[in-house]
Parts: C-alpha cells; structure tokens; sequence
C-alpha cells in the first residue's frame, strides 16, 4: 500500500490536536485510524512514532517556532495548523529532512483545507525557521531554561529534580525519558506459564525475554506488529503492562481468599494481577469514579478469565461499607502527576505544574486516609504512585504515620528499586535511567493489631 504524504501528515496531525485535547496518544490515534479508516498498522505505528517523536521535544519545536512568529505565539493559531507546524519543526530540525521532500505535500493539504493565504503562512514560517539562527536568545536563557529546552522537559521540572537528586542524577533522568521507553507484559499464570508464553510469541516472531526479579513480567525485544493484535493478547494469556506497575502488586502479595480493596482500580492491570495471585480465590472489590474506565476494566477482567471482582462505580474519598466492612489487602494506586512516567507518556510532560501536583496530594492524602479506615487489625496498606515528586509520595506517607499512629512501615519487597528519600528506607523508588522502568514509589504498611 503506498501511502501519501497528504495523508500521513493529516493523520498525525489530527492525532495531535486530540492529544492536546487531553487523549492518550494511543487513544488518539485509535480514533483517527477509526474516523478514516486506517487498518494499515505500518501506516499507525509510522504516524504514532512521528507524533510521540514531536511531542516529546515540544518545548523546543515550541520555542524554535515563536522566534520565528514575531509578535505572535503557537498558542494563538488554529489547532490543526499548530499541529502541521509542530510535525514540520521535529522533521526540520531533528531527522534533518530536506523542505523540498515533504514541503509540497504539507503546503498541498494545508490550501485543501484552509486556503492559499493560510498555506503561504505556513510555507513562510517553516522557510524562516529553516535560515533562522537561534544562538542569540539561546544565549539569553538561565541555566534551568537551556537544559528544559535541550533535554526536552519543563523549566519547573529541571528546577525540581536537580533540588531532590542533585545535578547528575536529574541529567540522567531527564536523558532517559528521551529514549526509547522498554515494553513489557505482564503474563497471565492462570493461563500459561511465562516459558510457554515466550514459546508462543516467538512463533509470532515477538521475542521476549523472562524478568530476572518478576517471573511473570516479560521483556519484548522485538515484534513484528503491535501486541494487542496477539490472539494471546485477546485470549487474556497476558496484558500490556509496565514492570514497575506489576512490581506493586507484588509487594502488595495478596494470597487466596483474601478479602481484598483497590480503590482506584480502573483500568484494571493491578486489579486482575491481584486476581491472578489469589488464583481466583476470595474477593476484590474495586472502586473508581471513572464510568468509561470501569467499562475497561470488566473488559479486561473477562478477558483474563478473572471472576472474582466486584467492580463498584463509586468515589473512594467517600465510600462507606455495611456491616463495617473491613479488608486484609488494601492497594491505594492513587492519580498522580506521572512524573515518573514522563518516558513511557511524554505528553504528561506539557500539561503538569506544580499547582497540579498540591490539588493531586490533596485528593491522594483523603484516599489514603478513607482507605486506611479499611483495613482489618494487621492487615495490609500499599500505597502507590508513578510520580517522582515528594509531595505525592513521601510527605503523603510522612503526614499519614504522624497522624495514624495504628500503622507502621514494613519493607516493600520483592525490592528491586532504591529506598525512599527524606529517611522512609523501607519505602521503594523506581527510576527509568537505574531500573528501566516507569518512575513509581511504593509504601507498604501494616495495621498494628490492639495488642501493640
């Protein structure tokens, strides 16, 4: 199938307007390919690559771009031609492509849909963006502005890390999130062994690798299409899952008949994890306000064969039991900032800030603090987020212990990461450069019995 320029520029541009909207970039363009019809998956993960390539480099592509503009900024244009700038910028500037090899095309869909006036804009801006030097207001900058811009990542956030982990080590975050992120999955034992599995996939031409630290995790090395079209995939034999995201519920270590409680459990990867380790024995009740994502999670439960989930449409912060209900597990895998998950879902980068990050650890401090009021005398507490900042992880767990004096830390194991900061060395932390995963932290509490 010959694909034209017109269409692959469309395409991605669509994709990033919905993106800027507030879509998963997988969501996003599961939407387009919809709206017109791709089932090309050459043609998706082509036009996916180029819109994650551009996004994570967009504080750049944005800046390069207003120099230009003159008098004006990005913001203020139309989304779709906002979006053709952006795509040209990462093509101009970071796969060294000639104008001449994609100018026609790109100017072409732009007088299609707005007019030549509108396409000699274009044309004209991505000409001056070409010649322009930018050493001079490069020059200008502080030194949090130039790393934000040379690494790819918000000048709050460069201030940020190197405050908690010193110079060096906020670099070797910050490199990290601009590679590649590793794929994982996360095998389904109630089904399938993990050596079978890889058995299997290798007949796909997938090749994996066995997790040396998580033996149903697996590493994906190479593929020759995209996982979920895997009749593995869609038999439930695993799910696409990050190793630092199954490595909770690990620590969380829910045995059969358990009584167990996730209170923001949609879409479900830990929910049936937490399934598969009570091997369908005793019950998970499963709790989140997000109508649309509970719809995800009954559809991964069933095609995981997990049957044992009681999934309840409801806010955590406020959900009250009969009869008192009280719980030997509880997993409290809190919304977050996803700062740690900057690698894997760069668009996050672009729409956090540090009032963002106060309102969240409002929200998770009063989840915490319902789902605490669960738990069964020694009973378990995990608490758990992909964000790297202090004020969702370690202060939420800090503040907790001062005021529940019922609670104490126990080791997060299997521990594979690095201890907590600010002294909490029996809480876990996770980091894309060190463990080649998400960023997470991880707490683990036990309820002191009423004899202690």
């Amino acid at each position: 199938m010959v694909v034209s320029l017109e269409l692959y520029f469309n395409l991605a541009s669509l994709a990033l307007k919905e993106i800027e909207n507030g879509l998963s970039a997988r969501l996003a363009l599961k939407k387009i390919s919809s709206r017109y019809s791709i089932t090309n998956t050459k043609l998706r993960s082509k036009v996916h690559a180029l819109v994650i390539e551009t996004i994570r480099r967009l504080n750049y592509i944005d800046w390069v771009t207003n120099i230009s503009l003159e008098g004006t900024s990005i913001s203020q244009l139309p989304p779709y031609i906002r979006s053709i700038l952006r795509l040209s910028v990462y093509q101009l500037k970071f796969l060294s492509t000639q104008p001449s090899q994609f100018f026609s095309a790109l100017i072409g869909l732009i007088a299609k849909k707005f007019g030549r006036k509108d396409a000699g804009f274009v044309k004209a801006i991505l000409y001056e963006i070409e010649k322009r030097d930018t050493t001079y207001y490069f020059t200008r900058l502080s030194e949090y502005e130039k790393i934000g811009l040379q690494l790819f990542h918000p000048t709050w956030f460069v201030r940020y890390l190197f405050r908690i982990m010193g110079r060096s080590e906020a670099l070797k975050v910050m490199r990290k999130n601009n590679s590649q992120p590793t794929q994982y999955i996360r095998v389904n034992t109630l089904k399938v062994h993990p050596e079978m599995l890889q058995r299997k996939l290798a007949k796909e031409k997938t090749i994996v690798t066995i997790d040396p630290e998580l033996f149903d995790v697996l590493h994906i090395k190479k593929m020759k299409r995209p996982l979920i079209h895997s009749p593995y995939y869609k038999n439930g034999f695993f799910y696409i899952q990050n190793k630092a995201s199954a490595l909770v519920t690990h620590i969380l270590n829910p045995k059969e008949n358990d009584v167990v409680l996730d209170v923001c459990a949609a879409p479900g990867g830990k929910t049936t994890h937490i399934g598969q380790f009570m091997k369908n024995e005793g019950e998970i009740v499963a709790l989140d306000s997000s109508s649309k994502r509970m719809y995800e999670l009954i559809e991964t439960s069933q095609r995981q064969s997990i049957n044992i989930i009681q999934p309840l449409l409801a806010d955590s912060r406020s959900i009250s039991f009969a009869s008192k209900k009280q719980f030997d597990k509880v997993l409290v895998d809190a919304p977050c900032s996803s700062t740690g998950a900057f690698w894997s879902r760069p668009s996050r980068k672009w729409s956090v800030n540090r009032r963002l990050i106060k309102w969240l650890s409002q929200i998770q401090w009063s989840l915490l603090e319902r789902a605490a009021s669960l738990v069964r005398s020694k009973g378990i507490l995990v608490y758990s987020t992909c964000s790297l900042t202090l004020e969702e992880n370690e202060m939420i767990i800090e503040r907790f212990l001062k005021l529940n004096s019922d609670f104490k830390l126990t080791e997060a194991t299997p521990f594979i990461g690095i201890h907590g900061f600010r002294g909490l060395n029996l809480c876990q932390r996770l980091f894309p450069h060190i463990n080649n995963t998400d960023g997470v932290f991880i707490a683990k509490l036990i309820r002191r019995s009423r004899e202690e």
